[in-house]
C-alpha cells in the first residue's frame, strides 16, 4: 500500500523546520559607569538574547530610581526586558545607601551586580583570587601591569580588555564565589571587602552565547 504523504508525522516534521525561530531573551542593563560597564556588558557577543546596558553616571540609591524611571520609559515604547540589572559600586558611597540600593532594586524586580569596592575588581579576578580589602585606587596600576595594556574609564578600554578577559571567565567565576563564601554569615554588602556579584550577569549572559 502507497505511504500517506499527508502522514501526521510528516506534517509534524515539515513544521518543525519551517516553524517559528524561538524569540531571543533580553537584557535590560543599568550601569552606574558611563563607559567601563556598558562598553564591556555590550561587548558580549550572544546569538540567542539581546543586550541593552546603558551607562548614567549614578551611583546606589539614585540609579535605582533612574533605571525605574527607563524601564517605564522603554514600556511605554512597548519594549519589554526577561531581565532587568542594575549595575553599581560601593566606592565612597555611606553604607546605609549602598545596603538600601540593592533592596531598592530588588523590590522593584532588578537584579543587582554590586561591587565593592568597585567594578573593577571582576576584572582583577580574571588572574588571581583576591582576597580581603583592596582599595580601588589601585585597580587602574594592577590592571596596567596585568594585562600589558594602559587601563583607563574612557570610552573604548572595556571593550578591549573583554576579549583579553574571556577566556579566562571560568577563573574569575570560581574565585568571586570563592570570595563570597569566605565572608561570615550574615556579612552586608557594605562589609563585604573585596566582593563583587558581577559574576551572576557575566554568567548569565555567557548563557545565551
Amino acid at each position: 500500500m502507497a505511504a500517506n504523504r499527508n502522514s501526521p508525522r510528516k506534517e509534524r516534521d515539515i513544521r518543525r523546520k519551517v516553524g517559528v525561530r524561538p524569540v531571543k531573551k533580553s537584557f535590560l542593563i543599568v550601569c552606574e559607569g558611563q563607559n567601563t560597564e556598558p562598553d564591556y556588558f555590550n561587548s558580549f557577543r550572544l546569538t540567542s538574547a539581546t543586550v541593552k546596558a546603558v551607562g548614567k553616571g549614578l551611583g546606589t540609591r539614585v540609579l535605582v530610581k533612574e533605571a525605574v524611571g527607563i524601564r517605564q520609559e522603554e514600556q511605554r515604547k512597548g519594549k519589554t526586558y526577561d531581565q532587568y540589572w542594575v549595575v553599581f559600586d560601593k566606592d565612597d558611597f555611606p553604607d546605609e545607601d549602598f545596603n538600601l540600593a540593592i533592596q531598592e532594586a530588588k523590590a522593584e524586580g532588578f537584579q543587582v551586580a554590586w561591587s565593592n569596592q568597585a567594578f573593577e575588581y571582576w576584572f582583577l579576578l580574571h588572574f588571581h583570587l583576591y582576597q580581603g580589602p583592596l582599595h580601588r585606587s589601585k585597580y587602574a596600576e594592577m590592571l596596567t601591569k596585568l594585562t600589558g595594556m594602559p587601563y583607563s574609564k574612557k570610552a573604548g578600554v572595556a571593550s578591549a580588555l573583554y576579549n583579553l578577559l574571556f577566556p579566562k571567565m571560568d577563573a574569575a567565576i570560581s574565585h568571586a564565589r570563592t570570595v563570597l563564601a569566605g565572608f561570615q554569615e550574615g556579612t552586608t554588602p557594605d562589609q563585604a571587602e573585596s566582593a563583587t556579584m558581577v559574576f551572576v550577569l557575566a554568567e548569565q549572559l555567557r548563557s545565551y552565547m
